[in-house]
């Protein structure tokens, strides 16, 4: 593949690109009543389906995301707490908070109860790594870690922790399970290869949560009696800074925003969210939301937040890039808990009350036609992919190809529609190179039609996403910024190119052989809506 002179191939667009905005507040599209006591929800976005846990009821209420119906209530054993969902084998996992406790596995096509594992006393929270096909349950009343193996259905460790253990979290990455024990104020650190206590960390007062953040390779705790977050460095599992994180931080779930670089955490004594710089490790701003914040969830196309109101009986809406809030609606009774899927929103409301209910909404959409296109990254083979499909996004992340694809935190936005100065991006695939495999993007139609007709790229799509040619002097026209590809040169022993929207990224892989392909002065490839939707 030889470097390209996209001067010469762009189109004659002289139309300006921008990015739509759109600040309309979500439109309810159902309630619907699920069972007595929800307490959580996943997703099978493939099946396009939710799943609610019923704890009075010990049932699972299934949800036709399409026709917005309830179709299915599955026995699955008494005090349904806690749920995860594995879009790659639609399989459901479901801890029942008994002693002892047990771990019901339901296949997600069929409604079919696969299996049921028993664990240790009283679990009632649940983590995964789907990429070596294994489930986390903690066991409160026991003090215990019980592994899954979703291969078997059966239990293949179990691990003492601290005392009253709370939700394990995963770094899918690394191999390392937190978990963040209430009463002594510890996070237990599990690796997953071993299977073996590594470290316990001394944290806080009341520890909730550890949130992952993969992209700085950092686990936030919030410490609920304390007030504060305690940053611990996955690297080296050591506590790198304590941050007050407001008065009122007794919240159970907080969130990282990979796309901003922030960790959000409600504060539901005092009524606000608390954002935190995950590069600085700094309170950058505390805003008032609604009444008794609980949860808050990221928008995985936008990048904006939703912080729930239990009080409030209400979502608030949060912009990402100016961090003001720009809204808010009205859900269901005292609600606790939101979802994503696709362009749904999805509040559990009730709090543990009787025939709870499930309020579905549109987004926000404040950057209307564009997703997030996520960056994969497979040592085996030294090869980059990316996907603006978050199905398709998702079901790598679950282990589709194993664990082999991993993020590498790179993003750039592009747009999902046809419009004024956008053209079309054909995607293409080849397996020629076996063992390895490698993709092909590109915005010139003759180019695309060049390697189809060639017999080593299969054509998998003509309009995978859209982005904008650069002018005739190799520049991005405004309202868009520079996207850059460069060509391994075949160096890993088949052919892969890598796209970024950092030149700074670009320069470092043209310093390691790879060869810069684009037009103009600064070799860009094509142009992108940012990040923010600017």
């Amino acid at each position: 593949m030889n470097r390209l002179n996209m001067a010469v191939a762009v189109a004659a667009t002289a139309t300006a690109v921008t990015a739509g905005m759109a600040n309309a507040v979500p439109t309810i599209q159902a309630t619907l009543t699920v069972g007595n006591q929800a307490q959580a929800l996943c997703v099978d976005s493939v099946l396009a389906k939710a799943f609610v846990a019923n704890s009075a009821d010990g049932t699972l209420s299934v949800i036709d995301l399409n026709a917005l119906t309830v179709v299915a209530s599955v026995p699955v054993g008494p005090n349904a707490r806690r749920l995860r969902c594995n879009e790659a084998t639609h399989r459901v996992y479901v801890v029942n908070n008994t002693a002892p406790g047990t771990v019901t596995v339901v296949d997600a096509s069929t409604h079919g109860v696969v299996a049921t594992i028993a664990v240790g006393n009283g679990p009632n929270n649940i983590a995964a790594n789907f990429l070596i096909d294994e489930v986390y349950v903690n066991n409160f009343g026991s003090n215990t870690v019980s592994v899954i193996s979703t291969a078997t259905n059966a239990v293949v460790a179990t691990i003492p922790v601290g005392t009253g253990p709370q939700v394990p979290s995963s770094n899918d990455e690394l191999k390392k399970t937190y978990v963040p024990s209430t009463a002594d104020g510890t996070v237990t650190v599990i690796d997953q290869r071993t299977r073996a206590v590594t470290r316990t960390i001394k944290v806080g007062n009341g520890p909730q949560n550890a949130t992952v953040d993969g992209q700085h390779g950092k686990v936030y705790v919030n410490n609920t009696a304390d007030h504060t977050v305690s940053v611990i460095d996955s690297a080296t599992d050591t506590v790198v800074k304590t941050i007050p994180s407001g008065v009122g931080t007794s919240a159970n779930f907080g969130a990282v925003n990979a796309l901003y670089r922030r960790y959000y955490l409600p504060n539901a004594t005092d009524n606000t969210l608390t954002i935190i710089d995950t590069e600085t490790d700094s309170v950058v701003k505390t805003i008032p939301v609604g009444s008794t914040p609980v949860d808050v969830l990221i928008d995985s196309g936008t990048g904006d937040a939703y912080a729930v109101n239990q009080g409030g009986d209400s979502v608030t809406i949060i912009n990402a890039a100016t961090e003001t809030v720009i809204g808010s609606y009205g859900v269901g009774d005292a609600p606790a808990r939101i979802y994503e899927s696709g362009d749904h929103l999805l509040v559990l409301n009730g709090n543990g009350g009787n025939r709870d209910t499930l309020t579905i909404s549109t987004k926000q959409n404040t950057i209307v036609e564009t997703e997030i296109a996520t960056e994969f990254y497979h040592a085996g083979f030294d090869h980059y992919f990316h996907t603006a499909d978050p199905i398709e996004t998702g079901l790598i992340r679950v282990g589709l190809f194993d664990d082999n694809w991993h993020r590498t935190f790179e993003f750039w936005r592009v747009w999902t529609a046809p419009g004024a100065g956008r053209l079309p991006v054909c995607r293409l695939f080849s397996a020629t190179f076996a063992p390895k495999s490698s993709h092909f993007y590109t915005l010139i139609a003759s180019e695309c039609a060049e390697r189809a007709a060639g017999g080593v790229w299969q054509l998998e799509s003509t309009a995978a996403y859209y982005l904008a040619p650069i002018d005739s002097m190799g520049n991005c026209r405004a309202g868009t910024t520079p996207l850059y590809r460069v060509y391994n040169n075949s160096m890993s022993g088949a052919p892969n190119h890598r796209l970024t929207a950092s030149r700074t990224l670009r320069d470092r892989m043209v310093a390691q052989g790879w060869v810069a392909e684009g037009g103009g002065v600064d070799v860009i490839f094509a142009c992108t809506p940012t990040v923010a939707g600017g």
